[in-house]
């Protein structure tokens, strides 16, 4: 009856493990994907400003520049031709500029998402680690109840073991026992099997 109730209570306790761990598990799904979602909004939309920015930006330069290659008539060719080259120098920079912009974009995300993922990896290995010392406590209080029960079985037949409320042990015979002192000065009581 006892072996029985023990494992009752070990499968009880795996069962309730079980179910903590995939309750923290929904909950940490469920938060990462919320941080997932407001990330990538929040990118997208600093995304499409800024290509929004750069776009008009190029525009008014590319409409500057074609305004001055054509109304270019009252300066000297000296002047038009430096003139020329630095707009030219100045359309490199901003597509260089872009470029540059773009990338750092693309990566961007990166600062952010990654310490999210840091605390994340951090919750999972701690949850994990506190989920295998439970196992290891439950593994081991069966097996100190398992011994306990096996100490219990092997007592001879008319003894019973009994625990009063206030700690104390006590071994219980149906027949009175006969006490005696061993040659080493020991109490010993003869066990009928």
């Amino acid at each position: 009856m006892e072996k029985n109730s023990t494992s009752e209570l070990f499968k009880k306790l795996e069962q309730k493990q079980n179910e903590d761990q995939k309750r923290y598990s929904n909950k940490t799904l469920t938060v990462l994907k919320k941080h997932v979602r407001h990330l990538r909004d929040g990118l997208n939309g600093e995304l499409g400003t800024t290509k929004t920015a750069i776009s008009d930006h190029l525009s008014q330069i590319i409409g500057l520049i074609e305004t001055l290659k054509t109304d270019t008539t009252e300066l000297s060719g000296e002047t038009k031709k430096t003139l020329i080259d630095d707009l030219d120098k100045i359309e490199q920079a901003s597509e260089k500029n872009r470029q540059a912009a773009l990338k750092a974009i693309r990566w961007g995300w990166l600062k952010t998402t990654l310490p999210i993922l840091l605390v994340l990896g951090t919750f999972l290995i701690a949850n994990w680690g506190l989920m295998q010392w439970q196992a290891s406590r439950l593994s081991s209080m069966q097996e100190q109840i398992n011994q306990a029960s096996q100490t219990l079985n092997q007592l001879p037949q008319g003894v019973r073991f009994a625990q009063d409320g206030a700690g104390r042990s006590y071994l219980l015979y149906e027949t009175e026992p006969q006490i005696f002192q061993t040659q080493s000065g020991e109490w010993a009581t003869e066990l009928k099997r």
